[in-house]
């Protein structure tokens, strides 16, 4: 985890003891996360911080197991709010772009199964977007109106959160995956 002061909380993450956090002002079963980095938050932020970690299903939203999004999109959704480049895609921290597709090609692969490389992933909803993604991802301020700019042009679409942009999928078939990698819906 890297500050924008440059300081660095590094190491090897593992699940520690069973806790209670607030998330949306709700108590949601979580586990501490051992390591460095409750410590580099609350340093960082001035604030009594800690890094949690939500089982499958804990969430207090989908629990995606992992996410897709066209990079098209990232330029069309940049050209609605009147930017030139695309938008950073670290901003939606996506686990997989998906290049060489239209624009939201990925919400009409709703209920069906993508290949990506090696796996199998069945794509269950879309991916809500919230104010992080309104943030440039090196300076931690906001840059971009993400959410104004969704809600102009993709609010009036029947999705399954609100303010759309990228899908969330369950593993069906677990397998190696590789930059460059095909992707194919099945």
């Amino acid at each position: 985890m890297r500050f924008p002061d440059g300081t660095l909380a590094a190491g090897r993450p593992t699940i520690g003891d069973p806790i209670e956090a607030i998330f949306f002002g709700e108590p949601r079963p979580a586990r501490a996360v051992d390591g460095p980095w409750s410590d580099a938050l609350a340093a960082w932020s001035g604030k009594d911080l800690r890094l949690v970690a939500m089982g499958r299903g804990e969430g207090p939203d989908r629990g995606p197991t992992t996410t897709l999004l066209s990079t098209a999109a990232l330029t069309e959704l940049a050209a609605a709010g009147g930017a030139a480049a695309p938008l950073d895609r670290r901003r939606f921290r996506m686990t997989f772009g998906v290049d060489g597709v239209a624009p939201y090609a990925e919400d009409g692969w709703l209920g069906r199964d993508v290949r990506i490389g090696g796996a199998v992933v069945r794509v269950a909803g879309n991916v809500g977007r919230c104010a992080v993604t309104t943030h440039d991802p090196d300076t931690g301020r906001p840059s971009f109106d993400t959410l104004h700019v969704l809600n102009h042009s993709r609010g009036h679409l029947a999705a399954s959160e609100p303010l759309p942009f990228g899908v969330w999928a369950e593993v069906v078939t677990p397998g190696a995956v590789a930059l460059a990698d095909p992707v194919e819906v099945t």
